[in-house]
């Protein structure tokens, strides 16, 4: 993260780094120093002079985490279905579709747009155009990128303290995730998000099924198209894990007379993890993890 010299002058007053350009996350209640500088996912840094007071969530994971450290309160644009609890005065920019309102997150006049790659990046460098906003764009294909967004958001927003320690309960989930797995050798699992269409390994729910001990057996680029039946049948899972809203359940695999030989379909290894939870870059994350590898390796859990 590149910080101006008035961040060093603030770190090394507060002893939260040793020197200019370093990071070392406060855990106190000490006062953001503007301006600040941070690089995301985007192609450039994202810089804010001062304390934003109104922000545009583009995710519903980042608004969950804007929410967490503090900053809910200040959101003014939020994903359809998140204008709630210190969000609900926000007005909803994208709908359920996943589609973004360009002239709606103009319209709330932010200072702040918080993005992630999966938006569409030429609408989203056109609101922050009309809105005249900075933009951040989180990285979120893995539970280390959604730790390093949290702490850039943390100190864009001057919740720097509050998102050291969300970021310390993530890291706890998935430390006893690893201890319970520690001994537990990794099992074959296909992943499926609805209609056959699988997670690449680059890709948080990819990465959560790696850190919960699985193998992917779509591989590290399945496409984008549903998967291939005869080669889910040559691949043969120990354990098929769908996501919430996928409509999976053994029965409707059984649609397919090609799938009844999966062994993962004979030990009724057909395993339904929650959508929320494992495809939302935010504050849940370790929940999810936690689910995924429930699902994978119950035993452990025991």
């Amino acid at each position: 993260m590149t910080r101006p010299a008035s961040i060093c002058a603030l770190a090394a007053l507060a002893l939260l780094a040793t020197a200019c350009g370093e990071r070392q996350e406060p855990t106190g209640s000490i006062a953001q120093i503007y301006p600040v500088s941070v690089h995301g996912a985007g192609d450039r840094p994202t810089v804010v002079k001062q304390r934003p007071e109104r922000i545009v969530a583009l995710d519903a994971g980042v608004t969950e985490t804007l929410v967490a450290i503090g900053a809910g309160g200040r959101l003014v644009g939020v994903p359809d279905g998140m204008a709630k609890g210190s969000a609900s005065k926000a007005v909803e920019v994208v709908r359920q579709t996943g589609q973004m309102d360009v002239d709606a997150v103009a319209g709330a006049k932010p200072d702040l747009i918080v993005a992630t790659p999966n938006m569409d990046e030429l609408d989203v460098a056109r609101a922050g155009r009309e809105a005249n906003a900075a933009v951040y764009v989180l990285p979120s294909n893995s539970i280390s990128n959604v730790e390093e967004g949290t702490i850039d958001l943390g100190f864009l927003v001057g919740e720097a303290a509050r998102a050291r320690q969300l970021v310390g309960k993530i890291e706890q989930q998935v430390a006893e995730v690893d201890d319970r797995l520690a001994d537990v050798a990794p099992t074959s699992v296909f992943v499926d998000t609805g209609f056959f269409i699988t997670a690449p390994e680059r890709s948080l729910l990819g990465d959560l099924v790696v850190r919960a001990r699985g193998t992917n057996v779509a591989g590290e680029r399945p496409g984008p198209g549903p998967f291939p039946l005869a080669a889910l049948v040559r691949a043969n899972p120990d354990v098929y894990l769908a996501t919430s809203d996928a409509g999976v359940t053994i029965a409707s695999l059984k649609e397919h007379p090609q799938l009844t030989k999966l062994r993962a379909i004979k030990k009724r290894r057909v395993e339904i993890v929650p959508v929320e939870l494992v495809t939302r870059p935010g504050p849940r994350i370790g929940e999810g993890l936690m689910a995924v590898a429930r699902a994978l390796h119950p035993d452990a859990f025991r």
